[in-house]
């Protein structure tokens, strides 16, 4: 038997040819984009800002003809087909049908792993890197391959491939200094690493180049700042530079970065206002978000999901709505009347049924049924299948005995949406490998015996309220057997007792006071309070340093807030169980400065023994974030318990978290 070895010679000059044609297709591939491509790709982006979507993508369907390589078109094309239209399905169809039509063009796997919603991700970068590794954007592939995952994260991520990962992306820049993400993601690295220096000069490379001037020198703006250590001196010279080039500039790209430097970097109303006065000369259709979008996906209340897609203006709506979650205003009014003047805005469906959800639960926590009632039935118009606020809602109105014949045609329609389980079909607005991981069978099983348990809980507890014990018995044991909450276990116990299966009713209470022992032990925390000195309606001054020895409760409250007032008895009865145990209670009210006439009245009226303080800023210091916050104070000065919502259980949690702190 022979054996046929191939020689040396043949498997160099191999190596050698196919090295060449790896590098004849990364030049190839790296060819200058023609001129007129990259107008067409200008033009898009300025059609899609001015919200004329067709002609928007019309045009980028030009340039990619135009050049077919040219990635940035492509990208630019997903987004407007994604972010703006909601055609996920469909665009992802279309370039799978072009990567089986053209197996060997990098071009395609590359734009489908740069999509953050679609999968594969790695195993299409791999694809790239091996197809064109000496392509600029084969090296930014080779970049994700050697990171081991399709996002770059933190420096301590790296797993010590800093340097090699950033050696490709400065590699891609060397390859095609035109693509602003090579910059981006070099300078991120560089600050990862804490090559400041280098970023600085990589910043002011790509500020260089006429087509990415803005963006470069944004970064620049940026990096000088961090690197003077925010300095007035550092700040005053970045603001001058600014204010230089804002006045001899009709470019509205650069014009828009000053803007953004002003308001991100020097926080700066006046500077900001000046510049944006001078782009609306020169084009009075723009403001800051125009051009911007954004594709999210969310679960209403029900589990099911709905996406929300912002853009131009509605991504301005978006941004503030952001705004309003991230700082939220702990006076349920106010945050209200912010949410409600984004309604007048003319959000979109998807984020008109987010707002809606967020004025839903921001009722809820704060106690207002009506609201709730309004917002819910407004949720259930715009989105048939969140019917999991019926079922809060009747619990709220079984609890306060109102209404209870409505609150059983509430909690009847929650029933009715979950007693048989259907699987969910997924829109197609909502890419498949997201709608797998989220919403997999599997989940969606336990979510709907989760909001199956609420509404029978909620269903049972109304009868009960009614007087049909029988009824609420059968609907609260079949809550339990799906989910053995605390809420359920409460109200089966005590409908069990008012049958006289007081042996089983008490089981059950033991039960459930070791279920909140385990939770109020498992929320314990241990962080220092802070301290503060505040005057009492009755003239006095209260420090809380001064108290030290004894367990603080600290309720910020309002008169205005109906939660803050029904729990004022529950205090009461508490401040006297406990205060020769050495439990002081510290109500801070956050009313109107100009209301304390009125705070003094109502301690008054409601003859509260326990101090009664009006608010100089504690809330805010405390990070209260909505009424009542209720924070629990160790003998020793430490915060060791946070509750924002009022104690509802008819005292049980604050029972177990006095009887553990004063121990």
């Amino acid at each position: 038997m022979k054996l046929w070895i191939t020689p040396v010679w043949l498997i160099i000059i191999s190596l050698v040819c196919t090295g060449q044609q790896t590098a004849d297709l990364g030049r190839q591939l790296d060819a200058p984009t023609p001129k007129a491509a990259r107008n067409l790709l200008k033009r898009g982006v300025d059609l899609a800002g001015r919200d004329r979507i067709d002609d928007a993508i019309a045009t980028l369907k030009k340039a990619i003809a135009l050049a077919p390589n040219f990635v940035e078109a492509h990208r630019e094309y997903i987004r407007l087909r994604i972010n703006f239209q909601g055609r996920m399905d469909e665009v992802a169809a279309e370039y799978e049908a072009l990567m089986a039509r053209e197996p060997d063009n990098p071009v395609y796997p590359l734009v489908l792993a740069m999509e953050p919603r679609w999968g594969k991700k790695m195993a299409r970068y791999k694809r790239v890197a091996e197809l064109a590794p000496e392509w600029s954007w084969g090296h930014y592939a080779n970049a994700y391959v050697i990171l081991g995952r399709p996002f770059f994260m933190l420096v301590e991520k790296y797993e010590g491939k800093g340097e090699q990962i950033l050696a490709e992306v400065l590699n891609a820049i060397e390859k095609d200094g035109s693509v602003d993400e090579f910059y981006w993601w070099a300078i991120k690295l560089q600050e990862d690493l804490g090559r400041i220096d280098d970023a600085i000069l990589t910043a002011e490379k790509m500020g260089a180049r006429n087509d990415l001037r803005p963006e470069g020198l944004r970064h620049l703006w940026r990096l000088r700042l961090i690197k003077a250590g925010g300095t007035e001196t550092a700040r005053a010279s970045l603001k001058a530079e600014l204010a230089a080039l804002s006045g001899k500039t009709r470019d509205i790209k650069l014009l828009a970065a000053i803007y953004q430097a002003y308001v991100n970097l020097l926080k700066d109303s006046p500077g900001s206002g000046k510049v944006e006065q001078r782009i609306r000369r020169l084009d009075p259709a723009w403001y800051p978000e125009r051009g911007r979008s954004n594709f999210m996906v969310y679960s209403n209340s029900s589990g099911y999901p709905f996406a929300v897609l912002s853009a131009n203006r509605q991504f301005a709506i978006d941004e503030k709505l952001k705004k309003i979650v991230l700082q939220r205003e702990a006076d349920w009014r106010k945050e209200t009347i912010q949410l409600e003047s984004l309604l007048s805005l003319g959000p979109n469906p998807g984020l008109k049924r987010y707002i809606y959800a967020i004025l839903f639960n921001s009722a809820r926590r704060a106690g207002e049924d009506e609201a709730m009632i309004k917002y819910g039935e407004r949720l259930a118009a715009l989105d048939p299948t969140d019917t999991t606020p019926f079922a809060r809602i009747a619990m709220v109105m079984a609890n306060k005995k109102t209404d209870l014949r409505k609150a059983l045609d509430y909690a009847g329609r929650a029933e009715a949406s979950f007693v048989e389980f259907r699987p969910m079909k997924r829109p197609l607005d909502i890419p498949a490998s997201e709608f797998e991981s989220r919403f997999s069978l599997e989940k969606q099983q336990e979510n709907h015996r989760r909001q199956l348990a609420l509404a029978l809980d909620a269903a049972g507890w109304v009868l009960a309220r009614l007087g049909r014990y029988r009824e609420a018995e059968v609907k609260l044991r079949r809550s339990v057997e799906l989910n053995r909450a605390e809420t359920t276990l409460t109200h089966l116990a005590e409908t069990l007792k008012l049958l006289g299966q007081v042996d089983e009713s008490e089981k059950i209470e033991t039960e459930l006071a070791a279920k909140l022992l385990e939770s109020v032990q498992r929320q314990f925390i241990k962080r220092p309070a802070l301290d503060f000195t505040l005057d009492s309606v009755d003239g006095r001054k209260y420090r809380l340093s001064e108290l030290r020895g004894k367990v603080v409760l600290i309720s910020f409250w309002a008169t205005w807030c109906g939660p803050c007032i029904a729990e004022m008895p529950l205090f009461s009865r508490a401040y006297g169980k406990y205060k020769e145990r050495g439990f002081e209670l510290l109500a801070i009210s956050n009313d109107d400065p100009l209301d304390r006439d009125l705070v003094r009245q109502f301690a008054q009226k409601h003859q509260l023994d326990f101090p009664v303080l009006y608010d100089n800023g504690m809330a805010k210091l405390y990070d209260v974030t909505g009424y009542p916050g209720n924070i629990f104070i160790d003998r020793q000065g430490n915060i060791r318990y946070f509750q924002t919502g009022a104690f509802d259980d008819g005292g049980r949690r604050l029972e177990i978290i006095l009887s553990e702190l004063l121990k």
